[in-house]
């Protein structure tokens, strides 16, 4: 499955720069960050990554998580993410505080954004 998506990926002319595969939730891609405008234009509707970089820089990447698992309680101080699901379902915790709240589903197409200091859960859910 993730060599596949892989592939897939790169056929879209992007070049992932490093993947890990082995996490207990799935694994990821990392895309070179000279792509990061097409990636954008690609997978998030042309969204201007010069508003999105922190420090200078931007790591576009492709989470891809097993169904049923769960990504640890993330929190970011330094910046917000956008998301977008490409394949499946995804559920999304997010909170204020540690106190986890009620689950929202997004499905293939959906955008979610993630607040600078907001935290946050992804569960694969097929």
């Amino acid at each position: 499955m993730y060599q596949e998506i892989k592939k897939e990926i790169e056929s879209f002319g992007f070049k992932v720069v490093s993947h890990d595969f082995e996490r207990p939730w799935g694994g990821f891609l990392v895309i070179d960050e000279s792509q990061a405008q097409g990636f954008s234009n690609k997978f998030f509707k042309g969204i201007d990554v010069n508003t999105q970089k922190i420090g200078g820089k931007l790591s576009p990447k492709i989470l891809i998580v097993k169904p049923n698992s769960r990504l640890s309680w993330q929190y970011h101080n330094r910046r917000a993410e956008i998301w977008q699901v490409y394949k499946s379902t995804a559920g999304i915790i997010r909170s204020d505080s540690d106190v986890e709240n009620e689950m929202e589903v997004f499905t293939e197409g959906d955008q979610i954004v993630l607040q600078q200091g907001e935290r946050h859960r992804q569960i694969g859910l097929d």
